[in-house]
């Protein structure tokens, strides 16, 4: 299924508005670890590989080798995922910043908003899970991201694919092993991926722990 690409005018526009991560928020998640970004898959909406790409003065094709990975549904249709196995690749391994601050994935970029879908509605929310949902300044500062959002026009049916993989937790070291053998722009099938989530256990294990040190939400 081919899905309408949203125009690369309207991430730009985004980027100049909303600036993600400031001084305050970074100190948070530096003292949180950046626990968010791990077991989890990172998705790019439609179009986001090429607005990406050629903000970053490359191909496509070289964009996709480089940071891409590709979940196929069954009824084939491709969805395009960060490479799977690595925290992330779009940190510079040398001096350990991002090499895409200004225009990073719009899923990373909006954290701790989450985009659910109920009812075939797309709805806006913060993940009250995260500690910047805690901080009555960062929990503003994101919510004014929402409104923004509203312009892209998400595929109901692309959202309703990524809604079968994106609330579940992946153990990272079995996804690096899977794609060893595979081509650097690696194909998953679905059933292949959802066979290297975490157990319910392990996932429940490790959000009670991160509760326990997290301090109440303060409005």
């Amino acid at each position: 299924m081919l899905y309408k690409k949203i125009p690369k005018k309207i991430y730009n526009h985004f980027h100049k508005i909303f600036s993600g991560s400031n001084q305050n928020t970074f100190k948070i998640c530096s003292e949180c670890g950046g626990v968010c970004e791990h077991n989890k898959i990172g998705t790019l909406l439609p179009g986001e590989e090429e607005y990406m790409a050629e903000k970053m003065g490359i191909s496509v094709l070289e964009f996709k080798i480089r940071y891409l990975d590709v979940l196929k549904m069954d009824d084939g249709t491709l969805i395009y995922v960060l490479k799977l196995g690595k925290l992330c690749p779009f940190l510079n391994e040398e001096n350990k910043e991002c090499d895409c601050r200004d225009f990073k994935p719009i899923f990373c970029k909006i954290y701790p908003v989450i985009i659910t879908l109920e009812d075939e509605k797309i709805n806006f929310t913060i993940d009250n899970w995260c500690k910047l949902s805690r901080k009555k300044a960062c929990r503003t500062y994101f919510e004014t991201a929402i409104p923004l959002l509203s312009s892209f026009a998400i595929p109901v049916e692309w959202l309703r694919y990524v809604t079968s993989y994106d609330y579940l937790s992946f153990d990272y070291d079995q996804l690096e092993k899977c794609r060893r053998g595979k081509n650097k722009y690696a194909v998953f099938s679905l059933e292949e991926l959802l066979s290297l989530q975490k157990t319910e256990i392990e996932t429940a294990s490790l959000y009670i722990n991160l509760s326990q040190k997290i301090e109440e939400p303060v409005f």
